[in-house]
């Protein structure tokens, strides 16, 4: 905690990323409620979790949450008015991701693992953001043609080769569009982070960031 409060305090000291699971024997909840929001770069706090869900405060949503928009953004994937389904409700990225489309005006549907018939839910998305946290857990059946599909987990297959949520072989045939596993949303994951860290040396600074 007290180096938590030495970065609280430290006005060289921008932003912070903290690394979790904590060692054993410390208060991760505690410890990252201590950390200031202005600080908080991926969305640890309960403080920057509630300017995503109420678009006021202090703090930057998670950037693998934002990551996803950016990349709609970037390919011009117009959101507002499109129906997106989001499969998964964590507070890391299914809830996040959702509340910052929603802000968009897209039509948001969250799925999880009591969702009945996922496949049917899935299809009927312009766009599928997927953060299920299981290799392999959406393939083609779930897919529609032409859909924006957007794949957040990554994983460690048994043959050593990194893999997402998406079975890509399966899904890429349909897709309209679909991001690779690597070198897709983690990338702007990293993007996102800088960005965060830029802002928030330019506020303490005095200085707006542009819209």
């Amino acid at each position: 905690m007290d180096v938590i409060r030495s970065v609280n305090e430290d006005k060289s000291v921008h932003g912070c990323l903290m690394l979790r699971p904590l060692p054993a024997g410390l208060d991760e909840h505690a410890a990252c409620e201590a950390l200031r929001p202005e600080k908080d770069v991926d969305c640890i706090t309960s403080g920057s979790l509630a300017r995503v869900f109420t678009g006021k405060g202090a703090g930057y949503p998670p950037c693998t949450a934002q990551a996803c928009v950016e990349i709609l953004d970037h390919y011009h994937c117009g959101l507002d008015g499109r129906k997106v389904v989001v499969v998964g409700r964590s507070l890391v990225i299914g809830k996040p991701v959702a509340m910052l489309l929603l802000a968009r005006n897209a039509t948001v549907t969250i799925c999880h693992t009591h969702t009945r018939n996922l496949a049917e839910e899935c299809q009927k998305a312009d766009v599928l953001i997927v953060a299920a946290g299981k290799a392999g857990a959406v393939d083609g059946k779930c897919v529609s043609q032409g859909q924006v599909v957007i794949d957040v987990g990554i994983h460690v297959s048994v043959d050593g080769t990194m893999c997402g949520d998406v079975d890509f072989s399966s899904v890429e045939p349909l897709a309209g569009a679909v991001t690779p596993v690597p070198g897709g949303v983690g990338t702007v994951t990293s993007t996102v982070l800088v960005g965060h860290v830029i802002e928030a040396a330019a506020k303490a600074a005095g200085i707006e960031p542009k819209a």
